[in-house]
């Protein structure tokens, strides 16, 4: 079998975006080209068949829970500073996704550090969802 062309920002923006409030039937993998496609309001040049075509594998977003963890096993690795402290009280008061970013703004360096510890998380489950979905990949980038 040969691997499946898919952009890593694509897939990773399938499982981590939310459309909910679109009344769309939501992100599908094309499993002839590797084509991330939103089927969401206004979108064009769908194939009619998206949802009921078994070439187009749907594509679940990853859960609220599990995006929290993300950030849970950030703040665990910080060890024990003032700014893992102030990390760990923003998760644990309301709108905690809004509040962790807040406190992230007062620590710049650490701000990057999330951001990369964040999207390395991603990487690692866009990889998951295609082992888990049986799917042989080859990553491309960008340009």
């Amino acid at each position: 079998m040969m691997a499946l062309k898919i952009k890593r920002d694509d897939l990773i923006e399938a499982l981590t975006v939310r459309f909910d409030s679109l009344g769309g039937g939501g992100w599908f993998l094309d499993t002839e080209t590797g084509a991330i496609l939103l089927d969401a309001d206004g979108a064009e040049d769908l194939p009619e068949d998206l949802e009921d075509n078994p070439r187009y594998q749907a594509i679940e977003p990853i859960s609220s829970h599990e995006s929290f963890r993300i950030m849970e096993v950030f703040v665990e690795n910080l060890g024990d500073s003032r700014e893992a402290s102030r990390l760990a009280d923003a998760l644990h008061r309301p709108k905690p996704f809004r509040r962790f970013k807040d406190t992230l703004l007062d620590y710049p360096k650490l701000r990057e550090a999330w951001f990369a510890f964040q999207n390395q998380e991603h990487a690692r489950l866009a990889e998951a969802w295609c082992e888990e979905n049986g799917i042989e990949v080859e990553w491309l980038r960008d340009s």
